[in-house]
C-alpha cells in the first residue's frame, strides 16, 4: 500500500514537472532580424587582392572610413531539449573610405558584403521571459570592392572581389520577452561586436 502511494506521488510529480517544463518552453523555430556594429571590415584586417595587385609594394592604408552597420536575418531550430538550437544566417554591410599609398590621396574605396552562415546556440537559462545563450557560427562573405580615383587625379578607378571564409562568436545572448521579443548578443565577427533585434518565435 505504502510502496503504491509513493509511486503515485512520483507519478504526480513527475506529470507535474514535465507540465512546467512545457510551460517554460519557447515554441521551437526562430526568427530573427537584427542590426549590428561595427562592420567586420572596419575592425578585421581584410587582405585585397585587387589593391595588392594595385599597390606590389602594399604601403597602402585607409582612412576615414565608416560603415552603416550589419543587417541580418536568422532563422533558429530550438532541439526538443531546449537547450540546443541551430540554423542559418545571411548578413549585408557597406563600408566606405578614403585609400592612401604613401601619404597620396588614390580615391574613394567602397566595400560591400554578403555572408551566408550556419549557426549553432547552447542556451543555459531558459525562463519565462529570459533567454540566455552562447554560439558560434561559420560561413562565407561574398564581397566587392570599387576604387574611384579623384576627379582630373588622371588616376584610374578599379574594382574586385573580396571572397572569404567568415565566423563569429557569440559570448553571450540574451533574449526579453515571449512569442514576440527583443535580442541582444555580444561577440566578435560577421554580425559585429554588438548584435540587436527583434525574435519572434512560433511553433
Amino acid at each position: 500500500m505504502i510502496r503504491s502511494f509513493a509511486f503515485l506521488l512520483i507519478l504526480i510529480a513527475s506529470n507535474t514537472l514535465t507540465a512546467q517544463s512545457f510551460d517554460r518552453s519557447y515554441l521551437h523555430h526562430d526568427l530573427m532580424i537584427s542590426y549590428g556594429l561595427p562592420s567586420a571590415d572596419l575592425f578585421q584586417n581584410i587582405s585585397s587582392s585587387m589593391l595588392d595587385d594595385k599597390f606590389p609594394d602594399k604601403r597602402y592604408v585607409r582612412d576615414n572610413y565608416s560603415g552603416l552597420g550589419i543587417i541580418s536575418l536568422t532563422y533558429r531550430k530550438v532541439s526538443k531539449s531546449e537547450m540546443f538550437f541551430w540554423g542559418g544566417s545571411a548578413s549585408y554591410s557597406q563600408t566606405k573610405g578614403d585609400l592612401f599609398n604613401v601619404g597620396s590621396l588614390e580615391g574613394e574605396i567602397k566595400r560591400s558584403f554578403l555572408t551566408v552562415a550556419i549557426e549553432g546556440q547552447y542556451r543555459y537559462q531558459n525562463l519565462k521571459k529570459v533567454q540566455l545563450y552562447s554560439g558560434l557560427g561559420i560561413g562565407y562573405s561574398l564581397g566587392n570592392e570599387t576604387l574611384t580615383a579623384p576627379v582630373d587625379s588622371g588616376k584610374q578607378s578599379s574594382s574586385g572581389s573580396i571572397n572569404r571564409l567568415a565566423w563569429q562568436i557569440n559570448v553571450i545572448g540574451m533574449r526579453l520577452g515571449n512569442n514576440i521579443g527583443g535580442f541582444i548578443e555580444l561577440g566578435y565577427g560577421y554580425k559585429g561586436i554588438v548584435n540587436a533585434g527583434l525574435s519572434i518565435q512560433l511553433n
